[in-house]
């Protein structure tokens, strides 16, 4: 037997052969693409840890100085300032310390370098432990992590394979006239191809993680709910249903919470107004001679 005669009966023709070859070739192109993609995306979230890394330690250090020794040591307001405005060109800055910098910044309440202080140190050892783990991935990845970053790369490719394959199907039905008024045959290809976006996005999604438990549940129940239309045809528009509330579902319960307007509860502020309401008449500030709670032992002075 000939190898032509041996592949044709594999195949069944050599037209089979050509497409057969045709996909892998497809696939072996969206895999090497995926994957170089993938290595980038890492490196430059490494990138951008270590930049972020580098602004807040440079503030954390002066800034901690501020705090715990304010007598001894004495740090130019300016050079506080300056790091402070530096610190809001970190890649990975978050709303709330960006918050927390300006009205720093607006009122030069010096309260708010303690909560400053400490929301920075948060930040830094979320970054390093979010470091940790990347080089991780990147240089000693485990046995399972290791099978995933080989398989993830083909996530791609397998759902653009899904995405044709269910159009290839919609097409063989839609030859029969009939189907074009069928609404189930419509129902399934789109309750195929939600299935099919919710299985990338689940996969390939690197922030699915800061989405929460919420995020993946979600998806998989938008899959498994697919998985009635390989058994039950009839009921591809029920599927394409509760997809749709899924999804809907999925705006209401993964919406970002807004942060409370300051002033915060236990800003000095705050407890002045409780202790002291207004109009009441404070004898130690009055001996004193101060109006303004910042020329008391200020840690800041320029040189």
């Amino acid at each position: 037997m000939s190898l032509t005669e041996w592949m044709v009966d594999i195949f069944g023709s050599l037209n089979a052969l050509v497409a057969v070859l045709l996909a892998t070739a497809v696939f072996s192109g969206l895999y090497i693409y995926s994957a170089s993609r993938l290595l980038g995306a890492r490196k430059d979230s490494l990138a951008r840890i270590r930049q972020s890394l580098s602004i807040y330690t440079r503030l954390a250090g002066p800034l901690g100085t501020v705090i715990n020794r304010p007598t001894r040591t004495a740090i130019p307001e300016d050079l506080l300032i300056r790091l402070l405005q530096e610190c809001k060109s970190a890649d990975l800055l978050i709303r709330e310390l960006h918050e927390q910098i300006d009205t720093f910044l607006s009122d030069r309440d010096e309260s708010r370098l303690t909560t400053l202080h400490k929301l920075l140190n948060r930040e830094i050892d979320r970054l390093m432990k979010e470091r940790d783990e990347l080089v991780g991935r990147l240089e000693k990845p485990g046995w399972g992590m290791g099978l995933w970053l080989l398989l993830k790369p083909a996530v791609p490719a397998l759902s653009l394979g899904a995405a044709i394959l269910w159009t290839a199907i919609l097409v063989q039905e839609l030859r029969q006239s009939s189907a074009w008024t069928n609404p189930e045959v419509w129902c399934l290809w789109l309750s195929s191809m939600i299935a099919t976006i919710s299985f990338y996005r689940l996969l390939m999604d690197s922030r699915r993680r800061s989405h929460g438990v919420i995020y993946t549940v979600l998806h998989l129940l938008i899959l498994i709910s697919a998985l009635t239309n390989l058994i039950w045809i009839e009921a591809s528009p029920y599927v394409l249903a509760t997809q749709c509330l899924l999804y809907l579902a999925g705006f209401r319960v993964t919406a970002t919470r807004q942060r409370r307007k300051r002033p915060y509860a236990g800003h000095p502020e705050l407890m002045e107004q409780f202790l002291h309401p207004a109009g009441e008449y404070d004898p130690l500030i009055d001996s004193a001679g101060l109006t303004e709670p910042e020329t008391v032992n200020s840690p800041l002075r320029s040189r």
